[in-house]
């Protein structure tokens, strides 16, 4: 099971920061999420909430930091907009595609931005976010349709039923944000392929 630190290791360094990045390596982590904005004057801004103007570190940093330390879990981010979503989804993968970054991926709750990725950086690994409970059938086949590499629920959506069934359409299943030990030992059990955790170094190393 994969040892993923939540927006860096947010347990234990403000998020989203090259603190936090560097105190996942810290703890042995396989890999990050982090959070990405498409901001008003055009950068990519690193990020968990809408970005205000003293937002300055980019995902290129976050990037050049990480390279051959860590995977990354790039969440694109967008409010109350597709074609936002799709125009943040497309840039950040023609940057991916431009470094040919090995161990960096793409996720977000946003269809659109999922597919502006695929149409800008088709080689872009990408999964899917969501914190509710579709039915089975239908949103494997969508996922198949779009191209996914990952499926990335709520914990508290995460069932033996459900990895079960993800595992067998070919996906990867990467829960989030699971912090008691108690629970991550249960997804350990039930097959979860990787953790995101506030506290990474809870997550056993294999």
């Amino acid at each position: 099971m994969r040892r993923i630190g939540h927006r860096g290791a947010k347990g234990h360094a403000p998020e989203n920061t090259i603190a936090a990045f560097q105190k996942a390596i810290d703890l042995g982590c396989d890999g990050v999420e982090t959070d990405v904005w498409l901001a008003d004057h055009g950068r990519l801004v690193i990020s968990h909430d809408p970005p205000g103007r003293d937002a300055s570190l980019t995902l290129d940093e976050v990037l050049d930091f990480c390279r051959g330390k860590l995977e990354v879990n790039v969440e694109l981010k967008c409010v109350a907009s597709e074609e936002r979503a799709r125009q943040t989804g497309a840039r950040v993968a023609a940057i991916l595609a431009r470094r040919a970054d090995p161990d960096v991926y793409v996720s977000s709750f946003w269809w659109d931005a999922l597919e502006g990725s695929r149409s800008a950086g088709p080689s872009v690994r990408r999964a899917f976010l969501f914190a509710d409970s579709p039915e089975r059938r239908t949103f494997l086949e969508t996922a198949r349709a779009a191209g996914l590499w990952a499926l990335h629920p709520n914990r508290a959506y995460v069932t033996p039923a459900f990895v079960r069934d993800v595992h067998g359409a070919g996906f990867v299943v990467n829960a989030w944000t699971v912090n008691e030990p108690s629970e991550i030992a249960t997804f350990a059990e039930w097959g979860v392929d990787g953790i995101m955790s506030d506290y990474p170094e809870r997550v056993p190393k294999d």
